[in-house]
């Protein structure tokens, strides 16, 4: 029989995000790699909902899970990459739901196409 306690599904997850350069034209470009921040994130990750599938494919992002964050300010953004040992999940919305920063909600589509 397993016990199930408080922090018993805590992961840590690595914030990578996407470089960026400036090309001849003086333009921004971003690349597909991604360099490390130096934050961590602890969270809890779930699969997403169905009714959060749908309002995110209603903004024409598919999201496959979601991590909530407890007790810490938000550290990723939109289009970093978030990497917990060999999986990697991309950030497509951040929400504060207590808009207090109690709990963070990140809205992400695992990869399996990046390691």
């Amino acid at each position: 029989m397993a016990y199930l306690r408080p922090r018993s599904f805590v992961e840590t997850f690595l914030v990578e995000t996407k470089t960026q350069s400036i090309n001849e034209s003086g333009r921004v470009s971003s690349k597909f790699e991604y360099k490390a921040t130096g934050k961590v994130i602890h969270g809890v990750l779930a699969g997403a909902t169905t009714s959060e599938i749908e309002k995110w494919k209603q903004l024409q992002h598919e999201i496959s899970h979601t991590i909530v964050q407890r007790f810490s300010e938000v550290k990723a953004k939109e289009g970093d990459r978030l990497v917990n040992g060999n999986r990697s999940f991309l950030v497509l919305g951040v929400d504060d739901v207590s808009m207090l920063g109690y709990y963070i909600l990140y809205y992400v589509k695992e990869r399996n196409d990046s390691a």
